[in-house]
């Protein structure tokens, strides 16, 4: 770790106050998360990172209980503080704690635009690949177990015909997160045959719509796509 400002100082000019426990826990969360500290790294002893913020040592010391509690530190005994948070472990973590309605409202931010890109960008092959997935997954009428496989497939193949890579690896993160366990039993609940069929409509026009380059009917068609499956979400969780 540098000399470099710390985290707690506010634009070029220092607070007036101290900084206390909370704003060194902040500068040194942030540089982690960030990656500006890595995992196993090891940190300024106490009395090193006291002077940088300014603080007495118990006040940093407080600060790394807390970093410790929170699982980005582990403090050995005789040999100093490390960085123990690892990007995949956060990712896990997001995957496993995101719930059903917090997953569809991120899509409702991510897909409307991939379909744009998807109408913009698709080549003739990557429709032609779209057009399988989507027969695919019209073919599932009542087995919610493989709709859910096939329909993974048929936006997948919407995420690859933007041709766009980060989009594609936004889009797998998605999908990680509706693969896991926790998902099955809201599946049971809302991939009933009737929601099925109206999901498969839904698809075809999405499809219709990226084949007649039409993005905004394409954005239009996944919105009202993804209300239905929030509507379903609601409705479930009341029940």
């Amino acid at each position: 770790m540098s000399d470099a400002t710390p985290g707690w100082v506010a634009g070029s000019e220092r607070e007036a106050r101290q900084p206390n426990s909370s704003d060194i826990v902040a500068s040194l969360r942030s540089r982690i998360v960030s990656m500006g500290l890595m995992q196993d790294d090891r940190l300024p002893p106490e009395r090193e990172l006291a002077r940088q913020f300014g603080v007495a040592r118990g006040t940093v010391r407080k600060a790394l209980h807390r970093l410790e509690d929170a699982g980005l530190v582990e403090r050995r005994m005789g040999s100093g503080t490390y960085v123990t948070y690892s990007a995949a472990d956060q990712t896990q973590t997001i995957i496993q704690s995101t719930s059903p309605l917090e997953l569809v409202d991120t899509r409702f931010a991510l897909e409307p635009q991939m379909v744009r890109l998807a109408v913009l960008n698709a080549t003739g092959h990557d429709l032609d690949q779209l057009q399988l997935t989507m027969e695919a997954v019209e073919n599932i009428d009542e087995d919610y177990r493989a709709f859910s496989a096939a329909d993974e497939e048929f936006h997948r193949g919407l995420a690859n015909c933007t041709q766009n890579s980060l989009m594609i690896w936004m889009y797998e993160r998605v999908n990680e997160v509706r693969r896991h366990n926790q998902w099955e039993t809201m599946k049971r609940l809302t991939l009933t045959p009737p929601e099925i069929a109206g999901y498969n409509r839904q698809h075809r026009a999405i499809f219709e719509a990226i084949v007649r380059r039409d993005a905004e009917a394409a954005a239009g068609a996944m919105q009202g796509h993804l209300q239905k499956a929030r509507d379903a979400l609601v409705r479930a969780t009341k029940a």
